[in-house]
């Protein structure tokens, strides 16, 4: 293993306010930039935890869903599992990734909604999911957009790195 850098004030800060379920799924196994970095942990299957790709392969997934189901000419998913996807399974409080966010959110199935307060654009049903460090991915079938985000510089945030938000920005006021 490399050796982690400590944690920021505001890291630290953010671990004191979470939950015990969400100190032992974000610590098991610990891990940080450096680890994320290695052989191992690309290696490994971590259910959401170590998806790997380029902003361009990020957008091309979500592609899927903005394409209502078609990545180019090739149908991948029914337009029907794609609306299916962004049916919302209530508001709440996450759990582990609740500190990340200055609000409720509301899951649809594996992703989450933008919602009112607009994780993934102006559109409540838009769909996204954020990543380590501050990537994210997200479709917009009505806009017909989607978008892949990675960086080269590890950020803190759990959830709507401001980063992410002003690329969104710039991506709608662009349409």
């Amino acid at each position: 293993m490399h050796p982690r850098a400590p944690l920021t004030g505001e890291q630290a800060a953010a671990f004191t306010q979470m939950e015990p379920v969400a100190l032992a799924a974000l610590g098991n196994p610990v891990t940080g930039a450096a680890e994320a970095n290695t052989a191992a942990w690309r290696a490994a299957e971590i259910p959401a935890a170590n998806g790997h790709g380029t902003a361009r392969a990020v957008a091309a997934l979500y592609g899927i869903l903005a394409g209502h189901g078609r990545l180019g000419e090739h149908r991948v998913l029914s337009p029907e599992t794609v609306e299916r996807v962004r049916e919302g399974q209530g508001g709440c409080r996450d759990l582990v990734l609740g500190v990340g966010f200055a609000h409720d959110t509301e899951i649809g199935l594996g992703l989450w909604l933008s919602g009112r307060n607009g994780s993934y654009g102006p559109n409540p049903r838009a769909v996204g999911h954020d990543g380590f460090g501050g990537s994210c991915g997200l479709a917009d079938p009505e806009a017909g957009i989607s978008m892949g985000y990675v960086m080269n510089r590890m950020g803190s945030n759990i959830a709507d790195d401001p980063r992410k938000m002003a690329l969104i920005d710039a991506l709608y006021s662009a349409l």
